[in-house]
């Protein structure tokens, strides 16, 4: 059996359309943008996870973040996370977890907040969010 390097690259603007076609596969909702870093984990030549860092005025939101499922519950993920910390530093990064993915969160450096602690934009969008019926949590990237 052949084993694959692992790498953690930020996208370039040439690969956007490869991980255009990463999200549409594996996460429809996970709609990339040109005008925000996007990092991914590579095994070999091929994208196995991504995740967006929405860039706002003061602060970051990490959104889409997606591992293709053959390679799920594998710690992929965290790899990603780990990873990119130097960029999830970078200045305040936010991140609306899924209840059942808050202790995956906790463990790769963000800490659960209350809504009313996020800047007003991104409670904006937390509280539509959460009106659609969707479980989430704020959280904070601490480090």
């Amino acid at each position: 059996m052949q084993t694959h390097t692992l790498t953690v690259e930020r996208v370039p603007a040439l690969w956007f359309l490869l991980v255009k076609k990463f999200y549409q596969q594996h996460y429809p909702s996970g709609k990339p943008n040109k005008a925000d870093p996007i990092w991914v984990l590579k095994e070999g030549h091929n994208i196995v996870s991504a995740v967006r860092l929405k860039q706002l005025s003061d602060c970051q939101l990490l959104t889409a973040m997606v591992t293709a499922p053959q390679h799920r519950e594998k710690g992929l993920g965290g790899y990603l996370l780990n990873a990119i910390e130097s960029a999830l530093a970078e200045k305040a990064c936010y991140c609306f977890a899924f209840s059942h993915l808050v202790p995956f969160y906790q463990k790769h450096g963000f800490c659960p907040i209350k809504p009313e602690q996020l800047p007003s934009l991104l409670a904006q969008r937390f509280n539509a969010y959460t009106a659609q019926g969707r479980q989430l949590s704020p959280m904070l990237f601490t480090g």
